[in-house]
């Protein structure tokens, strides 16, 4: 450190230190755009003057800033809270098993003579159970596809349609 930053070194001390006890409205100044061309001025100044200088001005800067942005949150989280819809207390449980009467709901009509009723009856169906017979599978073997019914009427029916054989090879059966 030079002789000629000692006294840089104390000032910027004094403004880390001091920085939560600034107004509000003082650290909200630093938003504007001249303020801001002013500190990187003054930052570019300092570090001309020499390194642990410029250190201190940028450390300073800093903590000003931090300060500004917690202020900052601490005003938005109070408008937040005020934003919020209030809470209605909830219902305890005798106040919940009550009728609700707030809402007219009309009576349940009866049904009439000529409607339908939803219970079984006689003549709606029967009990009976037909069983199936012992066997259901009903395929068959088309014979339009194996002729003779073993899996290498394809290999002939192949050599038939001249897919299955090549000029000078013998099919083997």
């Amino acid at each position: 450190m030079y002789s000629s930053e000692i006294f840089y070194f104390i000032l910027f001390a004094v403004v880390i230190v001091s920085a939560s006890f600034l107004p509000s409205s003082l650290l909200l100044l630093l938003d504007h755009l001249l303020v801001r061309v002013s500190m990187v001025v003054a930052l570019l100044y300092f570090i001309h003057i020499g390194p642990t200088a410029g250190l201190f001005c940028f450390m300073a800067f800093a903590a000003l800033y931090m300060e500004r942005n917690r202020r900052k949150a601490g005003l938005a989280a109070k408008k937040l809270d005020e934003m919020e819809v209030p809470r209605h207390p909830q219902a305890t449980v005798q106040q919940a098993s009550l009728p609700q009467t707030t809402v007219p709901v009309a009576s349940f009509d009866s049904a009439d003579h000529f409607e339908v009723e939803y219970s079984p009856s006689n003549s709606s169906s029967t009990d009976e159970f037909e069983p199936v017979d012992s066997s259901i599978n009903q395929k068959a073997v088309l014979s339009t596809v194996y002729r003779d019914g073993s899996p290498s009427a394809s290999h002939q029916l192949y050599e038939e349609l001249g897919l299955g054989h090549l000029d000078g090879v013998e099919t083997v059966a």
